[in-house]
């Protein structure tokens, strides 16, 4: 824990860095200066995703979060000395989401490889139970989209159930093997270390793309 103090302490000092106390709530136009879409990576860890897609597409803004602040600082880092400009973190719980992001803010979310909590009684923390979709409905616009990938087939099959459970949901995409279908060669496609690690034993990526209807 030493050790992280210092990463910790100097996370909270660095530009477009913040977190569960910073006012950013209905501001994130504000901080990126302009008024291009914004996709927020949920449990974003090193934020492999959002770098890429930062490269990718400087018309779009993307936020990174997570819960650590340790684990933000290298991504956030790697921001500030490759002087990229449309990428942002917020540090905090993500129950918290909607005190700082707004009402119809976001545009699209992303969540990669979240832990799947397999056992039951752990399961009430995983990203997609309906606790959670509340607040991601809560925050994006109207036709906005989540995206969703993980290695884990049977957290994969529970998401679906959960998603079609909550009756308010329009799938756009759905694949048990993404990188063997077209959409690899897009956006969606873009790859994080836990996602390379998984192909490369062979594992496949399984992919879901959804909206809110009652938006």
């Amino acid at each position: 824990m030493r050790r992280k103090q210092p990463k910790i302490a100097e996370y909270f000092q660095l530009p477009k860095c913040f977190y569960w106390e910073s006012q950013t709530k209905g501001k994130w136009k504000e901080i990126f200066q302009n008024d291009l879409p914004i996709t927020f990576e949920l449990g974003c860890g090193t934020a492999e995703l959002s770098f890429g897609l930062a490269k990718q597409f400087s018309d779009r803004n993307f936020v990174g979060v997570d819960l650590k602040p340790a684990r933000l600082w290298q991504p956030a880092k790697k921001m500030q000395l490759e002087n990229i400009s449309n990428m942002a973190f917020w540090c905090g719980n993500l129950l918290q989401i909607t005190n700082f992001v707004d009402e119809n803010e976001a545009d699209e979310l992303w969540i990669t490889f979240p832990d799947p909590f397999p056992k039951r009684k752990q399961s009430k923390h995983r990203m997609i139970n309906p606790p959670f979709l509340k607040l991601y409905r809560q925050i994006l616009k109207p036709k906005g989209k989540v995206h969703f990938k993980t290695d884990n087939l049977d957290l994969f099959l529970y998401a679906l159930e959960v998603f079609v459970a909550e009756g308010n949901i329009r799938f756009h995409t759905l694949s048990f093997d993404l990188h063997s279908i077209e959409l690899a060669e897009t956006e969606v496609g873009t790859k994080t270390a836990y996602e390379k690690k998984f192909m490369a034993q062979g594992i496949k990526i399984n992919y879901v793309c959804f909206s809110f209807t009652d938006k």
